[in-house]
């Protein structure tokens, strides 16, 4: 948290693009999300994982679509060296926090080969790569990661698009993303008190088949590009991936708790680097093809869901 710290006060002072980038790298070479989601595995007993992994999924997203808008209203009056700040505060409050409040005393105390065998090393991240249902489980979630790294950006390009888009403007279409996001919240804590009934394959699954089957409207363009159609299709969707969010974290840690418990902080590490390379590259790929023609990244959504389909139904062990 303190390279995060330092990482986003430089961002502040960035005075041209090289130094943001540079100081942005700095930020992310800080990003502590692994370590939250291991302490959230230690925290919770096996059999309560999807309790705490849903409560993760749904504060993680509440947080980041409030910031989402939130902060754009604070760069339009106060420019958007003003979020850095905010952002600054925000982490010191957060390391306080941490200081005063989070307790480790009930933890039993760990040799120095205990402490050696749970690093973050090749070494342990081939132990996982050699189980088959770590890799399917990677998979799944890469494929979750592309999904939200590319969609809210590109819906919002959608909405305001005047020549193959709907032409809105911002006004209207933040309040459209924001009922999208709304939805997708409400569904993130739903998907959280179903886990523990249904299990995170039963759950991935059900999300997967809602995308599907709404993903099929957008293969008939004169249906789906009337702006009610479009809304009512996207929030399904939202419903739809808003289910297989918590549920594939859920999976990602039932799964290195059966090869190796002490493997948690690699395993979801590994799957983390993984996930934010694949959210990066997506709105890359993307929207190249959404210039060619605008439905063609809902065609590869379609495509990615019935691989993750036939990977969760096939493939994932059924006790999960």
């Amino acid at each position: 948290m303190l390279i995060y710290l330092l990482g986003t006060f430089l961002c502040f002072t960035a005075q041209d693009i090289i130094q943001l980038a540079i100081y942005r790298a700095i930020q992310g070479a800080g990003a502590y999300t692994s370590i939250l989601q291991a302490i959230i595995g230690d925290i919770y007993q096996k059999d309560q994982h999807s309790k705490g992994m849903g409560y993760y999924s749904l504060y993680m997203n509440v947080g980041f679509f409030l910031g989402f808008i939130i902060g754009g209203f604070f760069a339009s009056f106060f420019g958007f060296r003003s979020i850095f700040l905010i952002s600054g505060f925000l982490i010191c409050f957060s390391i306080l926090f941490i200081f005063f409040v989070l307790k480790e005393d009930n933890k039993p105390e760990k040799s120095e080969n205990q402490d050696k065998n749970m690093d973050f090393n090749m070494k342990n991240i081939k132990i996982l790569l050699k189980e088959r249902q770590y890799i399917f489980t990677l998979i799944l979630n890469s494929m979750r990661w592309f999904l939200f790294g590319f969609i809210t950006a590109y819906l919002i390009w959608v909405l305001q698009n005047k020549t193959k888009g709907f032409g809105l403007g911002e006004v209207t279409s933040s309040y459209l993303m924001l009922a999208i996001m709304a939805i997708y919240v409400v569904f993130i804590f739903i998907s959280s008190k179903l886990l523990n009934r249904y299990g995170p394959r039963r759950l991935m699954m059900l999300g997967q088949i809602i995308v599907m089957f709404f993903g099929i409207s957008f293969f008939f363009a004169d249906f789906v590009l009337n702006l009610p159609v479009f809304f009512i299709v996207v929030s399904f969707l939202a419903i739809g991936i808003a289910l297989f969010d918590p549920a594939g974290i859920t999976l990602l840690l039932e799964v290195i708790e059966d090869i190796q418990p002490k493997l948690k902080g690699s395993g979801i590490g590994f799957n983390n680097a993984i996930g934010f390379f694949c959210g990066a590259v997506a709105p890359m790929i993307m929207s190249p093809l959404g210039e060619i023609e605008i439905l063609f990244p809902f065609y590869v959504v379609f495509g990615l869901m019935i691989i993750s389909l036939i990977i969760t139904r096939f493939l994932v062990d059924k006790k999960y």
